[in-house]
């Protein structure tokens, strides 16, 4: 048996030899390059804070940041800081306009642009001056202003905030502005 097990043994050896030298890869030449792959972040964005009262019309236009190049083909995005979830922490946004319902009305967080600003207002069926300042005061919004090309190519959902903000270059880091 030992002779039969010794056999077996080099015959595998010498096979497994054989199988390695003729699996040698050789350089060859080399195919075509390949597509290139998606770009990394392109947007731009940043965070407004806003007051809103009777005196401002409840109404605030935010400049673009200096850094920021708008150009008529971008795609410009704002969310709202609706709530921090109490259980986990984490901040819970809404895509503008976002409508606040109440018995005898709503409201809507609104807003429009030019190549410029950002206008971000309030409108609704109900006296805005009955609003709490858990409505007007303080109010943290995101804006991000995307190449509608990248958008289109990379099938951005604009309504996941976290897709949108996964575009736009240093969303870790966003300048915040305050009136």
């Amino acid at each position: 048996m030992t002779d039969r097990g010794t056999i077996m043994k080099t015959a595998i050896g010498i096979l497994s030899l054989f199988l390695m030298i003729s699996c040698d890869v050789s350089s060859g030449t080399r195919g075509p390059e390949g597509p290139p792959g998606p770009a990394g972040p392109v947007g731009q964005g940043f965070e407004v804070e806003a007051d809103f009262n009777q005196s401002n019309n409840y109404s605030q236009i935010f400049a673009f940041p200096e850094s920021a190049e708008v150009l008529d083909t971008d795609i410009v995005v704002v969310y709202w800081l609706f709530e921090v979830n109490e259980q986990t922490g984490n901040d819970v946004w809404q895509q503008l306009p976002a409508t606040v319902f109440f018995q005898d009305g709503q409201f809507q967080y609104a807003f429009d642009h030019t190549l410029a600003d950002v206008q971000l207002f309030l409108q609704g069926n109900i006296d805005l001056n009955t609003l709490g300042t858990g409505y007007t005061q303080n109010q943290l919004f995101r804006v991000a202003i995307l190449p509608v090309d990248y958008v289109q190519s990379n099938n951005i959902n604009l309504n996941d905030m976290d897709q949108v903000m996964g575009a736009v270059k240093h969303s870790q880091n966003l300048e915040r502005i305050k009136l």
